[in-house]
Formats: structure tokens, C-alpha cells, sequence
């Protein structure tokens, strides 16, 4: 859930524990977002899931596919992600600090797939970013992402983020539309093959992307 600035780990590494203690706010959306990935998914897949945060989606996501790597930015989101690990019997996840432009990340490249969840908006850029996760993925793969569309009606929430910002309540973030993701996913080398809302959470914009090139 983090961005790839030094500026933005310090934000989530400060936040890391009690990101940990809060409730998922949309349990709906939450699990409909998990059904939909997960039948993309097979049994011998390799998958890199970037922004992972304390590591709660990639538990119950790993027993899905062959091997799973979670990274994120923050130190202290990839400790907690590691404690909650060292409790479970899950053998094929692995989670590492790094953000999108981390050599380690080659490491394990190509990926079936790569999973993106609230990440995206918050790289500085946005097309860029796009562009390196095409490389890490094979021909043919696919990127799976929900994405906070903060556009239209939602463009209003600039002003209170802004002034959250200041006081470091809340990391930069990218004010960009369902649409123009989608396109620039197109111009990055993929097709869209899923896309749409779950629940009532309009902004949390669910895309699913097949690499053509």
C-alpha cells in the first residue's frame, strides 16, 4: 500500500501497527474482490503482489497458486506481514521490502501475474509505473488490480487530502479516473479483460489486464 519514495516508507512505517489493528471496511467488497482474483488464479502460478502491506490478502491468497511474493515499501508492514508468517503453515509465500523498481523484484521475473491492490494511484508515475509492471509479467499474463479512482464527484476529497498531506495524515496520492486508468493500462501493453465495482465502493476501481506486448 505504499508509493516508491523514501518520504512515503517513512509514512506507512508509522502507521504499519495500527493499519494492523483496523477492521476491513468493506467485508462485501473485500471478499467479492478475493473470489474474482482467485478465478484467475491456478495451482501453479507464480504471482508478485506489490503494496502488500501487512501481508493479510497474500495468506489468504497464496494457498492458491504455486508461489507468491508480497512486497512493500515499508519495513514495518513487511515485519508484521512476516509475524503473522511465522503463524501459519504457508510454505510458497515470501514477503519482501522493495518497492516497484528493486532489481529484487527481477529475481523471480517473469510472473504469471501480478496483483496490485490500492497501490496504484499512489506512484508519482503513474504510466511509468505501468510500464515496469508490464516487464515483470509474461506474455500473456495477466495484472490484477483495484485501483481508489479519485475523479469526478470524488475530486472534491482534494482540498481535505491536501491539508491531511501537511500535517502527514496521508501519503501523495493520484487523482486519476477509471477511464484514464484504463487507458493508460492500454498504452502500457495490455487489454483489459475484467473490470467494474464491488459492493457500493465506486472509487475502488477493480480491473483485470491481460499483457499483449
Amino acid at each position: 500500500m505504499s508509493e516508491t519514495t523514501p518520504k512515503s516508507a517513512v509514512f506507512w512505517d508509522k502507521l504499519a501497527r495500527r493499519y494492523a489493528a483496523r477492521p476491513i471496511s468493506n467485508v462485501e467488497a473485500y471478499e467479492q474482490t478475493l473470489d474474482r482474483v482467485r478465478h484467475y488464479l491456478s495451482t501453479d502460478a507464480s504471482v508478485l503482489e506489490l503494496g502488500c502491506g501487512t501481508g493479510s490478502t497474500a495468506l489468504l491468497l497464496a494457498n492458491h497458486v504455486g508461489q507468491y511474493r508480497a512486497s512493500d515499501i515499508s519495513g514495518e508492514m513487511i515485519a508484521i506481514a512476516n509475524e503473522k508468517l511465522a503463524q501459519s503453515d504457508q510454505a510458497n509465500l515470501e514477503f519482501v521490502k522493495a518497492d516497484l523498481y528493486a532489481e529484487s523484484l527481477d529475481e523471480q521475473a517473469p510472473y504469471d501475474a501480478l496483483l496490485a491492490f490500492n497501490v496504484i494511484h499512489l506512484f508519482e508515475d503513474t504510466p511509468d509505473a505501468l510500464k515496469r509492471i508490464n516487464g515483470l509479467i509474461k506474455p500473456d499474463g495477466l495484472l490484477i488490480s483495484k485501483t481508489v479512482c479519485l475523479s469526478g464527484l470524488y475530486g472534491l476529497l482534494r482540498i481535505p487530502i491536501f491539508f491531511m498531506q501537511l500535517f502527514g495524515k496521508a501519503p501523495p496520492v493520484r487523482f486519476i479516473s477509471a477511464k484514464r486508468l484504463a487507458r493508460m493500462m492500454r498504452e502500457a501493453g495490455f487489454e483489459i479483460v475484467e473490470e467494474g465495482n464491488f459492493a457500493k465502493v465506486k472509487m475502488a476501481h477493480f480491473v483485470v489486464a491481460r499483457k499483449v506486448r
